[in-house]
């Protein structure tokens, strides 16, 4: 009998121990964050692989002979558009969410170093005066070819539209589930 009670005892210690935790649990009531947000613009980052040939080419006379110099760089760049989280505003006003969101804009732009192989590489010299491709032409070669990516990229609208979206749908999918969990429901309001 008395083994009987102190497990009833144990249990109830155990039923109010619980009951405690689940009722300081419910009380807070996770809120939806500036700073989350920003954390899930920083992972809306849409990255594009673009392949591309960077060209130069060096012509010169030597007395009455042309020389020709030309290389062909085969490379992939790859770009990643997104929005400027820092530019992430919201405001609260009850269950209405007003966002600000920027446009989206080229956040990087770089040449994959491991798309560049000896085959990537083509040289063509014509002429006495031709000279060497020097690893300064190559360099060169290379940073006005990221350049022209970049503005290519700058001026891809739909590549700018779809990153855009792209947060949209990720920061709406967070504030859903926020209000999932709490048992609101939220209006967002982007600006």
């Amino acid at each position: 009998m008395k083994k009987r009670i102190s497990i009833y005892i144990c249990v109830m210690m155990l039923a109010f121990s619980f009951a405690g935790c689940t009722s300081e649990q419910s009380e807070k009531k996770p809120e939806i964050e500036l700073q989350q947000i920003k954390s899930i613009g920083e992972f809306a980052v849409l990255e594009c692989y673009y392949h591309n040939v960077a060209k130069s080419d060096t012509m010169k006379k030597v007395l009455w002979w042309n020389t020709d110099r030309r290389l062909w760089i085969e490379y992939t760049g790859i770009v990643k558009a997104g929005v400027d989280i820092d530019k992430i505003d919201m405001k609260v006003d009850g269950n209405t969410l007003t966002i600000s969101l920027p446009k989206a804009e080229i956040l990087s732009c770089k040449v994959d170093k491991d798309s560049l192989t000896e085959d990537s590489y083509v040289v063509e010299k014509h002429g006495l005066g031709a000279g060497k491709i020097t690893a300064d032409i190559q360099t060169k070669t290379i940073r006005t070819a990221q350049e022209n990516l970049k503005k290519a990229a700058k001026e891809d609208n739909e590549l700018l539209s779809q990153a855009e979206e792209r947060a949209k749908n990720l920061i709406t999918d967070y504030v859903n589930r926020m209000g999932e969990a709490t048992g609101e429901t939220y209006e967002i309001k982007w600006k």
